[in-house]
């Protein structure tokens, strides 16, 4: 058995490797240098994108031990940490944290601080919805246009009206606007809309 220790790394504390490095010996782990992995990067990268990390992922066997920093340390979002913390335990490795002491976070009460970030995630995604509803409602009582921008200058979508209303082919008149069939009909379609809720 044996310990691999991995550690992100930020340009504004270039001292953590040696902070953390001290608080593992303290713990009364031994760890050998070779078995030291470190990404220079934010915490936001995604742990796809930190080639450290994935090194250190394959280094590690049945058995060992996992230790990081920080929590971040095993994914930029709680459903990274969860993954990496799900794949790591079916591995039957133990995962220290040492943020949270220096005891197996996959071991804590049968699995209470997994379940704990599921719950975290769960808040999450809750939230992120609430505050984009909240924005769109919002937006629609400014006023504020909602879906994607329109393609099409005023200029060119005058120029399909008069088009349609001279009865050019569909196709044509998109080509003259360098666009597709699809947006000539959405926008031909809207126009009726519009002229028949005013005629209501």
């Amino acid at each position: 058995m044996s310990v691999v220790v991995y550690f992100v790394e930020e340009a504004e504390d270039p001292t953590a490797r040696e902070r953390g490095l001290s608080v593992i010996d303290a713990a009364g782990y031994l760890v050998q240098m070779s078995a030291v992995f470190v990404d220079c990067c934010t915490c936001a990268a995604p742990r796809t994108s930190r080639p450290a990390f994935q090194r250190a992922l394959r280094r590690l066997r049945a058995g060992d031990t996992f230790i990081i920093e920080k929590l971040w340390g095993l994914g930029s979002t709680v459903g990274e940490v969860i993954s990496t913390l799900q794949q790591l335990d079916a591995r039957k490795i133990s995962v220290v944290c040492l943020d949270y002491g220096i005891e197996d976070i996959n071991s804590w009460r049968e699995g209470a601080f997994l379940h704990a970030l599921k719950l975290a995630q769960d808040l999450e995604r809750f939230t992120r919805q609430a505050r984009a509803r909240e924005a769109a409602t919002t937006a629609r009582e400014r006023g504020v246009r909602q879906g994607r921008p329109n393609s099409l200058s005023k200029a060119q979508q005058r120029k399909v009206l008069r088009g349609l209303k001279a009865g050019t082919s569909v196709a044509a008149i998109a080509r003259s606007v360098n666009t597709s069939r699809q947006t000539v009909m959405r926008l031909r379609d809207a126009c009726l809309a519009a002229n028949s809720d005013r005629h209501l």
